[in-house]
């Protein structure tokens, strides 16, 4: 699982994750997603929101698949 740190104390993130593609070519991978990501305290709304595009490439190892390179960017933010 990929874990982003949030900024500031007592802050907590919820990321809603849409459009997965992934193409698979042997033993490498490479996959894409679109996500909407809410920043919040406990028992709050949401004081800041942003989009962002994410893309990595993976690779089969004797193990299983790990990623190999993870790309964040950033799309817009809004706080609300």
């Amino acid at each position: 699982m990929l874990r982003l740190r949030s900024s500031g104390s007592g802050v907590r993130t919820q990321h809603t994750t849409t459009d997965l593609l992934v193409n698979v070519e042997g033993d490498r991978a490479a996959a894409s997603v679109n996500s909407l990501v809410y920043y919040y305290r406990d028992g709050q709304a949401p004081h800041f929101t942003g989009g962002l595009r994410m893309t990595s490439t993976t690779v089969r190892t004797p193990t299983g698949w790990r990623f190999r390179e993870v790309r964040i960017t950033p799309a817009w933010t809004r706080e609300n």
